[in-house]
């Protein structure tokens, strides 16, 4: 979901308010939830995914941003199943969603839904309070199936959100083959890279050790078959020498600052040449350690780790990505590591 709105109040003056008034009826549910909050929200904003968890609105569909109406169909026990057409009135990033419901009619009905997720433990779990505030003439009359169905409903969707937040986080993450080994074994001083074609493979000599392993989510990088990131190391330019098949390498986008040079049978990305004298990683040459013909020290950091929910990994699964990598001792950013952000960082002040 979008950045917060003003508008609604808070929970605090809103939900105290109500509790302080009798003739505001609030049915009030809470579950503690062993899953940061980004989890527990990140599959609250996923309503594709509702139909396989969520009974409590199971098929939920509209764009999550403040001012939007979303559409479903509320199910409840013992209850005939009830359109749902709610306009979304507040967004909190992973802390706060309202939604607000009302009668054509005015005074009739009106029921505004709240979700307030709050870190405990280190921002390692969270407390949920699901509440719903209603008024309107028709509520009193509506009141006890609310307090029986309405509530038996909330606690299911409850339980049903900690056990996905829950499996979640918990769930095995296949990184990259190359999460395991050593980041501080020696680098081979020599080595040749090859392309994945069966035959006719495009071959790669470099005489240097590789620097600068490392793990990437960016979209630009080259993943192999089930990886769910890119390794991605650096030689210096002038220390790789194509020996075999070059007239099959072709460059996948020639608009990027880094020159990405693929074979154009297999697809595999074999060398990333940077033709611009002023960038900041001009004199390098990328390639993926992954086609060496000889054991390799393993990656030294993971960059770019949230950009693998732009190539379609579910944000959901992001605590369980970062856990893994950090088992496996291998830090993780958003950006390169912080030695190579110092050096990025200063050749911009030289340049200028």
């Amino acid at each position: 979901m979008c950045s917060a709105s003003d508008a609604g109040c808070s929970k605090k003056d809103n939900f105290s308010q109500a509790q302080g008034n009798p003739d505001v009826p609030v049915l009030e549910t809470e579950i503690t939830i062993n899953a940061a909050p980004q989890t527990v929200w990140s599959i609250m904003d996923n309503l594709d995914r509702y139909p396989e968890w969520c009974k409590l609105v199971p098929d939920l569909q509209g764009k999550t941003t403040v001012g939007e109406v979303v559409t479903g169909t509320l199910k409840q026990p013992n209850t005939p199943d009830i359109p749902l057409s709610p306009t979304l009135t507040r967004i909190v990033g992973a802390r706060e969603l309202r939604w607000l419901s009302e009668a054509p009619e005015p005074g009739v009905f009106r029921g505004e839904h709240v979700f307030v997720l709050t870190p405990q433990g280190n921002g390692q779990k969270t407390h949920l309070s699901h509440f719903e505030i209603f008024e309107g003439a028709a509520v009193e009359e509506m009141w006890d199936g609310i307090k029986i169905n309405g509530r038996a409903a909330y606690e299911e969707f409850n339980a049903d959100l900690k056990a996905r937040a829950e499996a979640m986080e918990q769930a095995d993450v296949e990184i990259h083959p190359s999460v395991g080994r050593d980041a501080t074994a020696d680098a081979p001083e020599s080595f040749t890279l090859r392309c994945a074609c069966p035959s006719a493979m495009i071959e790669i000599e470099i005489q240097a050790p590789i620097r600068h392993n490392h793990l990437c989510g960016c979209s630009q990088c080259w993943k192999p078959d089930g990886a769910l990131l890119a390794e991605i190391a650096v030689v210096p330019a002038g220390s790789a020498t194509v020996v075999k098949g070059g007239e099959k390498l072709v460059a996948a986008d020639k608009t990027l600052s880094v020159q990405r040079y693929a074979c154009r049978d297999c697809g595999t990305h074999m060398i990333g040449r940077v033709p611009d004298a002023d960038h900041h990683f001009y004199g390098l040459e990328f390639i993926h350690p992954a086609l060496s013909d000889k054991p390799q020290p393993g990656p030294a950091f993971a960059g770019f780790v949230s950009s693998v929910i732009e190539t379609g990994t579910d944000p959901s699964s992001m605590v369980a990505i970062r856990q893994t990598l950090g088992t496996a001792g291998i830090p993780a950013y958003d950006s390169f590591s912080p030695e190579l952000m110092d050096l990025i960082a200063w050749h911009k002040r030289k340049k200028t």
